[in-house]
């Protein structure tokens, strides 16, 4: 595409949908805390509507726009302070709109997630909630539609003799994952499949028909089902082996991903019947692959991604490659992402940003290279109001390639400045050069950011992810120890004003940080961080104390049973406050269920017994993912002033 066969016409968006940057000197909190203007966005088959997932009000909903009709009023739909999270169309009227929510389960007042799905007509027909005669406390999920039957949708649902009998949940229940129809227009379901006592998950053609099963027995072995015949078994102790995704788009096979001999994870063929995996479908030879892409009306598997410094994504039919590829010349230096499409392929939906780039969704017309804008995620935000990141690779004291990336603050020279270490969560997750809020926030504040890919994090092979193991509070700090001396030698930091700041995992991090190696930093910010290790791994077994999936992975990681006390309570932050010297600021969202509110109760506990400088502020109604954009800012206003007050200059 040349460069004057670029069009940015939007007309149908002005009125509800396009925001102009604004560019600030010094951006205020709210630009970078408000919750993006748009987070997802799909294309109705007939490419007459758009359905968007954007805020109102500090929490984010589902709006529902006519294409041909700027003036026409949207549909906006919400959920009982739920947030809404994903969304698809199931024909030209409806769209379904899956929200979340955190809430306190009837039985025993524990927090637990609540999903629900709820359809959205385009036209004035009335909205319904699915599956609404299933009591709110059973999870369900979406799973599939038959396109010759529109009226309804496939979905899984985990139930209990009480439901059944509309009795009182009692503790020796039985949970049953079954396969239910529902009916879009009403919501009501029915059973079509019942699974067994160790079923977790349904297979689907991606036409509406069930093909199989999944079960996970106590010994945590997966059992692949196709059809009553079980083709193959797996363990998903320490981790899943396999990951089985869906149907490949021929309908041939399944897509599973896995570790092959390459040492990295990627996509592989299993013919339907076979036992062993057939070729790769994806591979890098270089990083593992990062997700799968799935065709938004059949969901079967049309691609896969992986990040470089950026995520790249690979489709494998041709044209939709040709198209992406097209759309990267019409945007150096970005990503691109093809989201959703009309039936005909007349348009798609197309996401693309960089680490000055705040995402920004589009409409692209390939027959007439039109690529209208839709909405940017921060539109106060220009590249001038933003730091410069840039890869920052360093050795680890054992010769192990870190793979990081620096932002410097905009209008700094790279001397002397005050540093924030930040490691992602995780720990099995990964950072790049995309464009983060939070990394982005504290660059503008003067302070350069390093965010270190340390051993453990995902993306770079079997062997570097599993070096983490067991290494939490040792060769995992020893990584983040590393990059601040090469910050200190290349003259970036100043060595008397470094902090460490994380979340959920990096909120370990960043505890383990202050109280392991007390004479490195001179403060250190957790959000949502784990302090007791011991406890947070008795609280993901099964019910009745077995172990799960879940938890199985996590002492794989902290390379401990739970029952090991010893080597948990030597890495655990709580237990060695008395190490600690310098201050500590605790944040945490009262209705976190990855990581309860608990462990930075017990860890603020700590240090004050211990006499140590600790402020501990709650964040309200939130969840683990700081899904509400008053906390958000709330965050950010606690983490400058926290900021400034110990390191700023």
């Amino acid at each position: 595409m040349s460069k004057n066969s670029r069009a940015i016409d939007a007309a149908c968006f002005t009125a509800v949908l396009m925001f102009g940057a604004v560019a600030f000197a010094a951006p205020p909190v709210e630009v970078f805390g408000n919750l993006p203007a748009i987070s997802s966005a799909k294309i109705s088959p007939d490419g007459k509507h758009l359905a968007i997932i954007h805020p109102m009000n500090g929490r984010p909903i589902v709006s529902v726009f006519q294409l041909d009709s700027p003036t026409a009023v949207p549909k906006n739909v919400e959920y009982a302070d739920a947030v809404a999270e994903d969304i698809f169309w199931a024909d030209n009227n409806r769209v379904v709109s899956l929200f979340r929510l955190n809430t306190r389960w009837k039985f025993n007042s524990k927090l637990y997630r609540l999903d629900r799905a709820i359809t959205i007509a385009a036209d004035n027909s009335p909205n319904a909630v699915l599956m609404n005669e299933l009591p709110p406390d059973l999870p369900s999920v979406v799973l599939d539609q038959d396109p010759a039957d529109p009226y309804d949708i496939l979905m899984g649902a985990w139930e209990t003799d009480a439901w059944l009998h509309n009795d009182r949940m009692r503790n020796d229940d039985q949970f049953y994952f079954d396969l239910f129809r529902v009916s879009l227009a009403t919501g009501v379901s029915s059973i079509l499949l019942h699974g067994s006592p160790y079923t977790n998950r349904f297979l689907t053609d991606g036409l509406g028909h069930p093909i199989g099963r999944i079960d996970q027995t106590k010994d945590l072995m997966e059992h692949l089902y196709l059809g009553e015949k079980e083709v193959a078994s797996y363990s998903v102790s320490g981790g899943d082996e396999w990951i089985v995704e869906n149907l490949t788009e021929d309908g041939s096979a399944l897509a599973v991903k896995a570790v092959g001999n390459e040492d990295k994870e990627a996509l592989y063929s299993l013919k339907l019947g076979d036992s062993k995996l057939g070729p790769a479908l994806f591979l890098n030879p270089n990083y593992d692959m990062t997700g799968v892409l799935f065709d938004d009306k059949e969901a079967r598997v049309i691609g896969a991604s992986y990040i470089d410094d950026m995520p790249e994504f690979k489709y494998f039919d041709s044209d939709r490659q040709k198209i992406e590829e097209r759309l990267k010349r019409a945007l150096p230096g970005q990503y691109v992402e093809l989201v959703s499409k009309d039936a005909t392929g007349a348009n798609y939906v197309v996401l693309a940003g960089g680490p000055k780039n705040p995402d920004t969704f589009y409409i692209f017309s390939p027959a007439t290279s039109q690529l209208s804008v839709v909405a940017a995620t921060y539109p106060g935000l220009s590249p001038s109001d933003l730091g410069e990141v840039k890869p920052y690779p360093y050795k680890s004291r054992d010769g192990l390639d870190i793979h990081a990336y620096l932002t410097l603050p905009p209008g700094k020279m790279p001397k002397n400045l005050p540093t924030v270490i930040f490691p992602h969560g995780g720990p099995s997750a990964r950072d790049d050069m995309e464009f983060d809020w939070w990394a982005q926030f504290m660059a503008s504040r003067g302070y350069a950011v390093l965010q270190p890919n340390f051993r453990g994090s995902s993306g770079y092979g079997f062997t570097f992810r599993h070096a983490g193991y067991g290494e939490w509070a040792g060769k995992v700090q020893n990584d983040l120890s590393d990059g601040v001396q090469k910050l200190i030698a290349d003259g970036v930091a100043d060595p008397k004003r470094i902090c460490i700041v994380g979340a959920s995992y990096g909120g370990y991090a960043a505890l383990a940080g202050a109280t392991f190696n007390p004479n490195l930093y001179a403060c250190a910010i957790s959000y949502a961080g784990l302090s007791d290790l011991q406890l947070i791994l008795s609280r993901e077994t099964n019910y009745g104390g077995e172990e799960s999936e879940s938890s199985s992975d996590d002492e794989a990681q902290m390379g401990a049973k739970t029952s090991e006390t010893g080597k948990l309570d030597a890495e655990s932050p709580y237990a060695h406050a008395d190490q600690v010297k310098i201050p500590i600021l605790l944040i945490h969202s009262s209705k976190d269920t990855t990581v309860p509110i608990e462990q930075s109760e017990i860890e603020n506990k700590a240090l004050q017994s211990a006499g140590k400088n600790v402020q501990f502020i709650t964040l309200e109604g939130d969840d683990h993912l700081l899904s509400l954009g008053a906390t958000r800012i709330q965050l950010l206003k606690e983490v400058e002033k926290f900021l400034a007050a110990n390191i700023g200059t």
